[in-house]
């Protein structure tokens, strides 16, 4: 075969062509596996004020504003376990955005010293007590909550709302008890 016979630009077409539709069926692949059912899940959280879905290379980046009042360790807790029922074994990150947050975020990056202060150490209580006094010294009110997964922060002040959730650490589980080796 001839390279210098062959039809570049009839070529070179086909070849454009053919990548445009690659990529665009992978969007709609996308759209309809993922964008869309996430949609459709979200919708149906209850307090829940909005959200917003983006992907950045492979993974899905779920930012979501809680209504005012709404109880953070709730909708947070919710909106991941629709998301992971899914994505599945899909990678995925949920940010939470606030609303006016940006007046109170000093006092937030103050506080969370002691959320990250608790998460290391275990002392929840104390955290809870430094928290509401900071929050209380600044104008400012604080909520938190704590499972076994989370720790969830919530700062307002008039109409303002900051959040932060901050990952536990798997602990590993505790020796048995009585001094055997547990088999």
């Amino acid at each position: 075969m001839n390279l210098r016979q062959l039809r570049w630009p009839v070529v070179l077409v086909t070849l454009a062509v053919t990548l445009a539709g690659l990529f665009g069926a992978g969007q709609l692949v996308r759209s309809q596996t993922i964008d869309q059912p996430l949609v459709t899940a979200l919708a149906g959280v209850d307090g829940l004020a909005a959200y917003h879905l983006a992907a950045v290379g492979g993974v899905s980046e779920i930012t979501i504003e809680p209504a005012p009042g709404a109880s953070l360790r709730k909708v947070y807790g919710e909106v991941d376990r629709r998301v992971r029922q899914i994505l599945k074994d899909g990678q995925y990150v949920i940010a939470v955005a606030g609303s006016g947050a940006g007046e109170l975020e000093p006092l937030v990056e103050r506080l969370n010293l002691f959320v990250q202060e608790a998460v290391a150490t275990g002392a929840f209580t104390g955290m809870a007590d430094r928290i509401a006094a900071e929050a209380a010294a600044a104008g400012a009110r604080a909520h938190m909550a704590v499972d076994d997964r989370r720790v969830y922060l919530t700062v307002w002040q008039a109409d303002a709302y900051a959040y932060r959730v901050v990952e536990r650490p798997a602990w590993p589980p505790a020796a048995p008890q009585g001094g055997g080796t547990g088999l």
